[in-house]
């Protein structure tokens, strides 16, 4: 925020980054007195010009000058202009296209100040469905339910929503870039005090150890007795690694009672039939099935929602089968047939008594679609008290988080970082099979008037059945992106000849040159293309998509008109 801002507006600047919407106010006579930092973000030809007393004019300028391109410059001034004119008449919010994302605008009138302008970043509604609340994907992630991270194959991690920052005691998610899990675990317990963080030492080396195994859940102690489950799941080239984090206590508590009224059932054999009655109505309210399984590996108790859970007929538990036979039914039913001997042994007595203080959990699909998640503590004496939950929801949504942070929302094609993922674990395949790859590299030529024209619905269609047309022409095998803006790529994988991707380049060319029906008329684009091959133009995906970028630029070049001398 400018220092010549009125108090109370940099406390208002610090609310909307937060919220990650851009703010500029202008005074009566149009004059720039103060911004915020996602302004910035979102228009970052301002940064290092924009000053206090700027006029709005200039600032419009720049702002043309960095989407503006060949002849339109001339226009420059009349785009200025008119952009003057919307500023001192505006009342009600519009959208525009900027830098491959939709964002929307705000103007609001401030009596003795001047006027205020918003910018916020608006996700695009799903395709041929009735229009739903816009929702930023960056306040989806922050809203989730758990906390989330991504890291890189160092363990380091990349990125981090809110939630995970506040689990951690952390300022905001910005403190965790860069750090490792066992790091800021290490720093909660040294905030309790040396000594604590010292005799949790052993528990972050356990920790770098069980990260090894992707996929593997496992829970974490944190002070004051909370609990978090922590959930991973790897990249395609098994670097990249996203981590969720849930607070389980009150779960955890749930189960360290359930433990302890078997405890006390089994010191106290006098009042065994009291303590079982009371065991009972604590299982049968719980909205977990349980089953708690004897030394010898039958099944003594269990609860309604066990039954609910796994189809179960009231009277087969009755009679105390045998845990092994239980599984067995399952099996016979279609349930879990890839169970593998770990999960069997796990089924029959997990956690080992030298792993305490963290509990392993197992995910089980049932072949209704239902996921289960299973999990397992010993108690004294022998025996394995085992909790049922229902997780397909959270599952689904876990899933649908992956599915966003893979891919493109407008078009539903894979997003950037996805394809470089793809690409450089089939360089790494290619390498070992010597087999060739292609790599097509498409720009819709004419595809900004559309938006200027038509409007950014229309421009939205038009990439839309740009990202069709390329995936009809693909093979089932084939990796179709969109880059961002206007820009997409197609991976060919295990090509013979280098005239194939040359093929397909010139059918994607002349597919995409047909007119596009938009809601308020056809209008027609062209795409040039690019090729790079594998290994001719570049051993690494940097390089390659780079390679073909500027083939795709060769391809312009050729196709536009020379000028009159």
């Amino acid at each position: 925020m400018n220092a010549c801002a009125p108090a109370w507006f940099e406390a208002l600047g610090r609310m909307l980054d937060a919220l990650q919407v851009g703010m500029c106010l202008f005074d009566e006579g149009d004059c720039t007195q103060a911004w915020n930092q996602s302004f910035l973000r979102l228009f970052p030809e301002h940064r290092a010009q924009i000053h206090r007393g700027e006029p709005y004019a200039e600032n419009l300028r720049r702002f043309y000058r960095a989407r503006l391109e060949g002849a339109e410059l001339a226009n420059l001034e009349r785009y200025v202009q008119a952009g003057i004119e919307r500023h001192q008449q505006q009342f009600h919010p519009y959208d525009f296209l900027h830098r491959g994302e939709r964002i929307t605008v705000a103007s609001l009138p401030l009596a003795g100040l001047g006027r205020l302008r918003l910018w916020r970043i608006l996700a695009p509604p799903a395709p041929e469905r009735a229009p739903e609340p816009r929702i930023d994907a960056a306040a989806l992630l922050d809203r989730a339910p758990s906390g989330l991270v991504l890291s890189d194959d160092q363990g380091r991690i990349t990125w981090a929503n809110d939630p995970f920052a506040m689990l951690y005691g952390l300022a905001d998610a910005q403190a965790a870039l860069g750090r490792t899990l066992p790091e800021l675990f290490l720093d909660v317990w040294m905030r309790e005090g040396a000594e604590l963080a010292a005799q949790h030492a052993d528990e972050a080396a356990m920790l770098q150890e069980i990260m090894l195994f992707t996929g593997s859940p496992f829970e974490l102690q944190l002070p004051g007795g909370r609990q978090l489950r922590v959930l991973s799941r790897s990249g395609a080239t098994g670097g990249a690694q996203l981590y969720a984090h849930l607070d389980v206590t009150e779960l955890q508590r749930q189960r360290e009672r359930l433990a302890q009224a078997e405890r006390n059932a089994r010191i106290h054999a006098d009042t065994a039939l009291r303590e079982s009655a009371l065991l009972q109505a604590v299982l049968h309210g719980m909205q977990q099935g349980i089953a708690m399984v004897s030394a010898e590996g039958r099944v003594d108790y269990h609860n309604q929602r066990l039954l609910q859970l796994l189809d179960l007929a009231p009277e087969y538990l009755q009679g105390r089968p045998w845990q092994d036979d239980v599984v067995r039914l399952l099996r016979e039913g279609g349930d879990w047939e890839a169970l593998s001997p770990e999960a069997l042994a796990q089924l029959s007595g997990w956690p080992p008594e030298n792993a305490p203080g963290i509990v392993c959990l197992a995910l089980r699909q049932r072949s209704s679609g239902r996921v289960l998640e299973v999990g397992s503590v010993q108690v004294p004496g022998g025996g394995v008290l085992h909790t049922v939950n229902d997780v397909t929801e959270r599952h689904a949504h876990q899933q649908h988080i992956e599915h966003m942070a893979s891919h493109d929302g407008l078009t539903g094609l894979l997003n950037r970082g996805r394809f470089l993922e793809l690409l450089a674990a089939e360089i790494a395949l290619a390498q070992r099979s010597g087999a060739r790859l292609g790599v097509l590299y498409v720009d819709l030529d004419g595809f900004k008037p559309i938006n200027d024209v038509h409007g950014h619905a229309a421009g939205d269609e038009v990439l839309r059945q740009a990202a069709q047309v390329l995936q009809s022409l693909a093979r089932e095998s084939d990796f179709v992106a969109r880059l961002g803006g206007d820009e997409f790529a197609v991976l060919q994988r295990g090509i013979h000849q280098p005239h194939e991707a040359q093929a397909l380049a010139v059918r994607a060319a002349a597919a995409l040159a047909q007119p596009v029906a938009t809601a308020g008329a056809a209008v027609a684009v062209g795409a040039s293309i690019g090729v790079a091959l594998y290994p001719e133009d570049g051993a690494d995906p940097q390089a390659l998509l780079a390679a073909a970028d500027q083939a795709m630029y060769r391809a312009k070049a050729r196709a536009r008109p020379r000028p009159l001398s």
